[in-house]
């Protein structure tokens, strides 16, 4: 995808803008989001085995030098993968950027199984970013890929949060999105294929 595709498909003119395009989709109407989904998906050829937005964003939006971004190479992702093991469980990833190796991860995981055997609540992230700019991408690429988990806006190291977010898969199918829920309150977890708590 070029950055005057991604532009064309968020309806936005300056890149710098491609944060707070993707976070307006996110808590949107849910049409909308299904929308611009396809057309990230058609953009993409439907290859949904890497980060759609760490080009854009390394080239356009990074604090490499400022917070000391820097972006895990593509050929790591396997290797990390295959280092980790690629059964089912839990992944943590502390500094997860805009999704590149939990996508390179989840991807290895897909391709050992047949879609209808691949269960997102049997593969759950726990993710943290401390980009105010990374943080809506993160959601959106693991939210169009259909992956369940909780993502924390904050900074690991001190263990400070400014948002968390989960991401249910509402039938807990590897093919379909997740939805995007702010847990304000802090009193949310997914259990199974369903939230506890009061959205």
């Amino acid at each position: 995808m070029t950055n005057e595709e991604c532009l064309k498909i968020f309806g936005i003119r300056d890149v710098m803008n491609l944060p707070l395009a993707a976070m307006d989709v996110l808590i949107g109407p849910k049409e909308r989001r299904n929308e611009v989904y396809g057309e990230l998906l058609k953009a993409n050829n439907y290859d949904i085995s890497r980060d759609w937005f760490q080009p854009i964003y390394e080239a356009e939006l990074s604090e490499g030098k400022r917070k000391g971004q820097h972006f895990t190479p593509i050929e790591i992702y396997s290797l990390v993968s295959q280092l980790t093991g690629l059964g089912d469980g839990s992944v943590h990833e502390p500094t997860a950027g805009t999704g590149g190796l939990i996508i390179g991860n989840w991807w290895e995981k897909c391709k050992t199984k047949l879609p209808w055997e691949v269960f997102p609540s049997q593969n759950y992230v726990v993710a943290w970013e401390l980009s105010d700019r990374a943080v809506p991408l993160l959601l959106m690429n693991l939210s169009i890929r259909g992956i369940m988990g909780t993502v924390y806006h904050g900074d690991v190291l001190e263990q400070t949060i400014i948002r968390k977010y989960l991401l249910i898969n509402p039938n807990n199918d590897a093919l379909g999105f997740s939805d995007v829920v702010e847990d304000v309150n802090n009193n949310l977890k997914i259990t199974g294929y369903e939230t506890s708590g009061s959205i």
